[in-house]
Parts: structure tokens; C-alpha cells; sequence
């Protein structure tokens, strides 16, 4: 059973407007934002209206929701206000484009990638597999895909801090923000998906592949929390940081399951 490409499409098309408003600086680029992840939201609940279950069960399904979540990540996080900063970096905060820009590209990506980089028989609607019908489901994965919207803004930030000189203030407080988003939510992911996996199968962890990438994930946020106010770790070295957070997600995410097949690995978390 297949699913209606319209609304990831025209998500696609207002993410990658909003990218491009967000470069020239238009006012109505955080509209073209919210127009894509209104769309998208409404693709996502049409998809699970259809299939009878959380769409969250596909790589289709959670790069469309990762897209989501990032998108809705970046128009939360609101420009530094007179009260935080002054002078100079009052107007280097209000002037940032740079993380909106690198984010909304990052979230144009993974629909694409849903959309046209996925086979048909990928983006089909599938049975519900048995272990899947949960309440661990929704809260498991949802609490996963909010973690990596917020990481992959951090992720945004990071690469702005690296490649924009300009913009590195700001960019550095969206990293902090972001991750402080991020890290809870992943940590709280882990342990929603430990307690369904001892009742599903009688045991919290099972160095599983993708189990053991999420934990790489969730060390270097938490050495991102370790060093972060070391003097000599500020600045460049936590920008680093970000990004390597972000690849690692990324990894997490669509590299797993690539690893996992080309090794002939085992693993309950292919998708």
C-alpha cells in the first residue's frame, strides 16, 4: 500500500524556500518554515490515519518526523532579545542567518531523501509488525525524533560557528540551547526503549548495533556537558563537538542499517 507523495513534496519545496528566504534575509522566511512543517504534520497524521498506527515505524516514516522535528527545533529558537546582549552582538544575533539557513537545508535533505531517494516498496505503508504494537512505540521513537531535531540544530549551529566567524555568538548559544533540548531527550529515548525492551524481551540491553551507536551518540553529548566550561574546551573544540554529535546521529540513524546489512549483522532495529 503506497502513500501520498503530495505533501512531502510540497514540504520539500517550502523547506528549501525557507532556506533560501532565510540567506536573503526575507522577514516571511519562518512562514515558509511553518507552512512545510504544517504540511508535513499533516502528511505524517494522514499517513498514520491510513496505516492505523504511529507513522514512526520506517526510515521513510522517521526521516519525515526527524525533518519535522528539526524544522520545528529552529523556529522555536528564537533570536537573542536587547535584554541578553547589546551593541555589536545585538546586531550580529538579529543579522544571524547562518543556523536557519544550514538547519532548514538539513531538513530539505532528509525529505528528499525520504521521497526520491527511497525506493516505492521504502515509503510503502507496511503491517504493523506485533512487537511494534506498543504504547512503547510513540514514546520510545517520538522522544527520539525530538532529540534529533534539536541535535541536528545544535549540529546546524556547530558548522556555522566553524564556517561563519560573523555569526559564531549566536551560533554558540543556539548549540547550548539546542543541546539542552537535545540530551534529555535522547537520554529519556533510551530509557523508554531499555524498559520496552525488557518487556518485550526480558532483558534492558543487548549491544545491539543500533543500541550501541545511540549510546556513542548520547557519550559525546555527554562529553559536550563535561567540558563545556573549561576555558581551554570553549569555542572551537564545543563547535566540533556539535558537529560530531550531529554525524553521529546521521550515522545513527540511516548508517546502522547500512553497516548492519553489508556486515550481516543482526539486529532488531533494521528498518
Amino acid at each position: 500500500m503506497g502513500s501520498n507523495p503530495v505533501g512531502p513534496l510540497a514540504g520539500l519545496a517550502c523547506f528549501i524556500a525557507a532556506a533560501a528566504a532565510y540567506a536573503l534575509g526575507w522577514r516571511f522566511a519562518a512562514w515558509l518554515g511553518a507552512a512545510g512543517a504544517a504540511i508535513l504534520t499533516g502528511a505524517l497524521a494522514a499517513r498514520g490515519l491510513l496505516a492505523g498506527y504511529w507513522p514512526l515505524t520506517t526510515t521513510y516514516e522517521f526521516a519525515l518526523a526527524f525533518a519535522l522535528t528539526t524544522v520545528l527545533a529552529t523556529l522555536l529558537m528564537r533570536p537573542e532579545t536587547k535584554s541578553e546582549v547589546s551593541g555589536r552582538a545585538l546586531r550580529h544575533a538579529r543579522d544571524a542567518t547562518g543556523v536557519p539557513v544550514a538547519a532548514m537545508a538539513l531538513a530539505a535533505a532528509l525529505v528528499a531523501y525520504a521521497r526520491l531517494g527511497l525506493p516505492a516498496s521504502g515509503r510503502a505503508i507496511r503491517p504493523l509488525l506485533p512487537v511494534l504494537d506498543s504504547i512503547w512505540l510513540p514514546l520510545h521513537v517520538g522522544a527520539a525524533a525530538m532529540a534529533y531535531g534539536a541535535l541536528a540544530l545544535a549540529g546546524a549551529g556547530g558548522l556555522v560557528w566553524l564556517l561563519r566567524h560573523s555569526e559564531r555568538h549566536e551560533a554558540s548559544r543556539v548549540i547550548d540551547r539546542a543541546i539542552a533540548i537535545g540530551y534529555p531527550l535522547l537520554t529519556l529515548s533510551m530509557l523508554l526503549g531499555m524498559i520496552w525492551a525488557q518487556a518485550a524481551w526480558g532483558r534492558y540491553w543487548d549491544w545491539d548495533v543500533k543500541e550501541t551507536w545511540t549510546l556513542i551518540t548520547w557519550l559525546i553529548y555527554t562529553l559536550y556537558y563535561h567540558v563545556r566550561k573549561r576555558p581551554n574546551w570553549r569555542g572551537r573544540r564545543l563547535a566540533w563537538l556539535a558537529v560530531a554529535g550531529l554525524a553521529a546521529v546521521l550515522f545513527t540513524f540511516l548508517g546502522v542499517s547500512w553497516l548492519a546489512r553489508s556486515l550481516g549483522l543482526q539486529s532488531l532495529h533494521l528498518f
